[in-house]
């Protein structure tokens, strides 16, 4: 027999209401100002956008202008550095961490999370203090060793900054990997007599490479898309994402910016098809029905040099922003190798003068959170509890779309879609907080979508049949249930809002100045003590929300940091 299709009349008006509620806001702030983007990217300056003013005059300049090509060549170059040395540092962490009988696993994973976490331009202009001209290392390299070390300033100072940053990246995907690979194999061979350099290389690696490409992949998505630290250490190096924040603050020229925005779409969108095609071959390779942990390593050697080698990394990839703490009390450095007078003299001055950036982030941050929290849940609920795949499917890539994209492009498309009336939104607090919006409700969005795949629907279909609304259903049951994800996620969302730098360089005004703006400005104008004050306030409501985060996600908290 056949059964009836369900029709508008069997569903609650409410779920109906919230599913156009949904589809609305997405494509207002997500489908419309892309769009927008990329008819202006078409267009000249000044001009209208018609059929007759289409143009690729803004693409033209890739081929034409010198500091178009060098600063493409720069992006793609950088970025394969920061890939190749993220997966340097990440894959020995995953498998130490993986495979090697070493003590405080569980805390060495949480510190080497950190660089991941923490704003990375806070850091950045630290390595200017620590491999400056006058820097602690600098110095002691050329007293002790007699050795000139190379400039921390362009290419080499962006990749070691970044890579510092990102290869955690590498870590949690790698060793989330290892530890659900089939032991089985590992053991086969060792009974067969395969050492543990052949064991690694025909077995272990080839079974994580798709997910060491797709975490290559990923990196190579966050650093093609990276402002804050090439604005910092870049000077003259200029990439992307630095000429297009040239473009808009220097000649406001936001069709220009459209076009060079389109072509870093282009490279994610790229980036993004390879990493499905891996992961599509990684669910082939590594899935396996057995849970037993692998033989761990115990001899004290492969301990000894496991130990050394995250430790060395561990306090590398940190001094960063053990520096920027020290920096915060520091009243006298300049031209010395250490501070010469401590005190809270910087604190002072900011607690009195520079308080409206650090409340104006509390706000929008906490608006767009609230707003991440409510809607990623409605769209998660629509996307899983919905009645096909396809639509599933359409909400779902919809909503990643600007998670993947680059924030500086994700702010010139905001701008672009609200600068003129009838909805003109430029320089005002609403626009910063839609940009937060978009680029975090996946956050919440994923967190929501794991939580109801877990979730048994029949305790929704019980509450229906019993006579409750879709809306006292949700209210009631789905929330309740789903609650401690949500909050998670949310609290992750509102810590790395606090530090966002790259789409409010764009949509800032002096009225809706945030405390990554205002820390940027004392960075270029020497200010290091009070930058340092707010990046140190920065760093610790980032750490105290991701420990709560933590305590209510645990090992899920990694993946959520991942494009795709």
């Amino acid at each position: 027999m056949n059964k009836r299709r369900p029709s508008l009349k069997d569903a609650d008006l409410t779920s109906v209401f919230v599913l156009l509620m949904v589809l609305a806001v997405l494509g207002l702030f997500i489908v419309y100002p892309i769009g927008k983007m990329i008819l202006m990217s078409f267009v000249k300056l000044d001009k209208p956008i018609t059929l007759s003013n289409l143009t690729m005059y803004n693409f033209r300049r890739f081929i034409s202008s010198s500091l178009y090509k060098r600063a493409t060549l720069n992006s793609i170059q950088v970025s394969m550095a920061i890939v190749t040395f993220s997966v340097l540092l990440g894959l020995p962490l995953a498998f130490i961490i993986s495979r090697i009988d070493i003590p405080g696993k569980n805390i060495i994973s949480s510190f080497a999370t950190l660089p991941m976490i923490l704003p990375p331009f806070v850091g950045a202009y630290s390595w200017i203090l620590l491999r400056g001209r006058n820097g602690l290392i600098t110095r002691f390299a050329e007293r002790t060793l007699g050795v000139t070390l190379p400039s921390i300033y362009g290419f080499r100072g962006i990749t070691i900054a970044m890579s510092l940053c990102y290869y955690p990246l590498v870590f949690l995907m790698v060793q989330g990997a290892l530890s659900v690979a089939d032991p089985f194999l590992e053991e086969s061979a060792e009974v067969m007599g395969a050492g543990f350099l052949r064991r690694l290389r025909t077995i272990v690696l080839p079974l994580v490479s798709p997910t060491i490409g797709a975490a290559a992949v990923t990196v190579f998505m966050r650093s093609i898309g990276g402002f804050g630290v090439p604005a910092i250490l870049g000077g003259e190096y200029y990439v992307l994402p630095t000429l297009i924040f040239f473009q808009v603050a220097g000649y406001l020229n936001l069709n220009a910016a459209c076009a060079i925005s389109l072509v870093c779409i282009m490279f994610s969108i790229f980036a993004l098809v390879l990493m499905n095609y891996i992961t599509s071959r990684q669910k082939a390779i590594t899935m396996t029905s057995t849970t037993r942990e692998v033989k761990q390593i115990t001899h004290p050697a492969a301990k000894f040099f496991g130990m050394l080698y995250v430790v060395l990394l561990l306090v590398i990839s940190l001094a960063p922003h053990i520096t920027v703490v020290i920096a915060a009390f520091s009243e006298v450095w300049a031209g010395t190798t250490l501070p010469t007078k401590m005190g809270l003299g910087n604190f002072h001055r900011v607690f009195t003068s520079s308080m409206s950036p650090l409340r104006n982030s509390l706000i929008l941050a906490l608006s767009a959170t609230l707003l991440c929290a409510l809607f990623g849940t409605l769209v998660a609920h629509t996307a899983v509890r919905g009645k096909t795949a396809r639509g599933r499917w359409l909400i779902d890539t919809t909503v990643t779309i600007p998670f993947i994209l680059p924030g500086m492009v994700v702010g010139v498309a905001l701008l672009s879609a609200f600068i003129n009336p009838p909805l003109f939104l430029a320089g005002t607090g609403a626009i910063i907080i839609i940009s937060y919006f978009v680029r975090r409700m996946p956050y919440v969005f994923r967190s929501a979508v794991g939580a109801l795949e877990g979730m048994d629907p029949m305790l929704e279909q019980a509450s229906s049949i019993m006579g409750a609304s879709w809306a006292t259903t949700f209210r009631r049951i789905t929330i309740p249930l789903i609650a401690p994800s949500i909050v998670a996620s949310s609290m992750i969302t509102f810590t790395t809002l606090i530090g966002e730098l790259s789409s409010t360089m764009i949509l800032y005004s002096a009225r809706w100045k945030t405390v990554s703006v205002a820390i940027y400005e004392y960075l270029i104008e020497d200010l290091l003590g009070p930058a340092c004050v707010l990046g140190s306030i920065v760093n610790v409501v980032v750490l105290v929300g991701m420990f709560v985060a933590n305590k209510l996600l645990g090992q899920k908290i990694g993946s959520m940091f991942r494009s795709g």
